[in-house]
């Protein structure tokens, strides 16, 4: 079972490296599914060995071999993220601790134990590609790619839909409504009374897709997280000299890492929902 965790890396390395192609070319009319590689100096298309994640960056130094132009740590730091995520995820899912998504008590429940657990393994392998892309892309451009939010969206949706399909009623959905639509009214409510200046819209959107997806006791802990992250790292930026008091810091990344925090932490922490107690 152990060389599951490999093979999640070296997965995890794969998508990371066309996460970085959908970083880069969202928004800029290039397509996504097509055209080769090239190097965003000199432009010159790249070879299949030249796109080996992680390696080939440490192989060329970081730099491209034809125009010797430095290449952005970005790629490395995308394609490691995914990686290191994909393993810490499929390490909890070997090991039992996996929180259990919202369509997990639909018929879903059925399957064999290994088909679960897959199951559940590919429903977050899938949100934390998700948060990889749209953390990195909003840490580079200080804007939220509605099309992955969306996307989010539907997969929050899709989950919520499918936890239905059993024993389940339709006001079971009411704690992850309540705190998903909590989430994205609270964030909605900074940005529009600071018109733009305390928060950017896209993040209600991200705050109201990511609280559908993992369900309202890890939706919770992980926005409290979130809170507290994006103070710390506003607080040690501003010592070091990096920041103002009054600079903005893109905060989709510290949702999503809030988020996934929880999802790890939850297990130590025991049954974590407190709304168990309201509805």
């Amino acid at each position: 079972m152990l060389l599951i965790l490999p093979v999640l890396a070296v997965f995890g390395l794969a998508v990371g490296s066309f996460l970085t192609v959908v970083i880069r070319r969202m928004g800029t009319g290039e397509t996504i599914l097509w055209g080769r590689s090239h190097c965003p100096s000199c432009r010159r298309a790249l070879t299949w060995f030249e796109l080996l994640p992680v390696l080939s960056f440490l192989l060329q130094r970081g730099r491209c071999r034809s125009c010797g132009r430095a290449v952005s740590r970005f790629y490395p730091a995308v394609e490691l993220t995914s990686a290191g995520l994909f393993v810490a995820l499929g390490s909890s899912a070997l090991g039992g601790v996996l929180p259990p998504p919202p369509f997990a008590l639909s018929a879903l429940a059925a399957l064999p134990g290994l088909g679960s657990m897959a199951a559940w393994l590919a429903y977050y392998l899938l949100f934390a590609a998700a948060a990889v892309a749209v953390s990195f892309y909003d840490f580079e451009r200080r804007l939220i790619p509605t099309g992955l939010t969306r996307s989010l969206l539907v997969l929050g949706l899709a989950a919520q839909g499918a936890g239905l399909i059993g024993p389940r009623t339709v006001s079971s959905l009411l704690p992850a409504v309540a705190v998903a639509g909590g989430s994205f009214l609270l964030f909605w409510s900074l940005w529009f009374f600071s018109a733009g200046r305390a928060m950017g819209r896209g993040d209600a959107d991200v705050a109201l897709a990511i609280g559908l997806v993992v369900g309202p006791g890890i939706g919770l802990l992980g926005l409290l997280l979130a809170f507290w992250m994006g103070a710390l790292f506003g607080i040690l930026m501003v010592l070091a000299g990096r920041l103002e008091w009054a600079s903005r810091i893109p905060f989709a990344p510290f949702l999503f890492g809030g988020a996934l925090s929880a999802l790890f932490l939850a297990p130590s922490l025991g049954a974590f929902n407190p709304l168990a107690y309201v509805f």
